[in-house]
């Protein structure tokens, strides 16, 4: 994504994370104060954008969207309550086993640094300077800003992101670090990726990473068509050429392990049949833990 420029990305998958919960089968599995997050945040957006907060509360509105939205990509609404939901229990548990640090990758506007950072862990949100800019701002509108939560800015493409990391002052390589990486490999190429996960690894000895992967060879050729495009008709690109296979052995090319995966199909069974919806989760998209 450009430096200079709002990642639609990351303000279509907050106004698709809003619409979503305002059903009461989806937004049980979600804080209030989570949801009230999200709601304030598609209010914050700019007013080509803003004005999903006033029609996604309506019924009508809402469905037609679902209706659509489901027609052109089956699956890309549901997995995005997925890794919102699946993500939240796994950065709890990271918590919980005595992680201390979390370093949140292409961040956009996601609220767990704002709601789990606290004196025993510190949360660094990374981002592009504009995103960074943004997030600022809305956080500070809405009273959001926490002291052990850090928005960070670098452009990956043309910094290291040790250099910027260690020059931050409550930065410490020697703590038990998580990286987060939630729809952001997707979008790097294949060498900035290395670099990346080179970068990680001589920042932070002692960490694990959790990524989300798209796996696009896995939908037919209309749906990989209509993601892709969509994904281009914000601006942005996906440029990681790898399928899950070959993620998975360039994580262990850089001495990672694989420890737990969660596939869409294990989404749809575990979180979506409890709601009750007929909506699948994408094809093709999984999250990865690995150490």
């Amino acid at each position: 994504m450009a430096s200079h420029k709002l990642s639609y990305t990351a303000s279509y998958i907050a106004i698709k994370f809003y619409g979503l919960t305002l059903d009461e089968r989806i937004g049980n599995h979600f804080s209030t104060a989570t949801k009230n997050f999200y709601r304030n945040l598609v209010a914050f957006l700019p007013s080509h954008l803003s004005w999903y907060q006033n029609s996604l509360s309506k019924s009508f509105w809402r469905k037609l969207f679902i209706a659509s939205e489901e027609l052109l990509l089956p699956g890309d609404l549901m997995h995005i309550i997925c890794r919102k939901y699946y993500i939240e229990q796994l950065i709890d548990e990271a918590l919980s086993e005595g992680i201390s640090q979390v370093v949140v990758l292409g961040a956009g506007f996601d609220h767990n640094g704002k709601f789990k950072a606290n004196e025993k862990a510190t949360f660094f949100d990374i981002d592009t300077p504009y995103m960074v800019e943004q997030k600022e701002d809305f956080l500070r509108d809405f009273g959001y800003k926490n002291s052990n939560h850090h928005v960070c800015s670098i452009d990956v493409e043309e910094q290291n992101l040790v250099d910027v990391l260690t020059h931050h002052p409550d930065f410490d390589s020697t703590k038990p670090t998580l990286y987060l990486a939630e729809g952001f490999f997707d979008y790097l190429s294949l060498s900035t990726t290395k670099q990346v996960l080179e970068q990680i690894r001589s920042l932070t000895p002692n960490h694990q990473l959790i990524t989300t992967l798209f796996a696009l060879e896995e939908l037919n050729f209309f749906y990989r068509s209509s993601f892709t495009s969509g994904v281009a008709m914000v601006g942005e690109t996906l440029k990681l050429p790898l399928n899950r296979t070959e993620f998975i052995q360039l994580m262990k090319d850089h001495q990672y392990t694989l420890q737990q995966e969660i596939s869409h199909q294990q989404m749809y069974d575990d979180l979506v049949c409890s709601t009750g919806l007929k909506l699948p989760v994408m094809k093709g998209f999984y999250i990865l833990t690995f150490k």
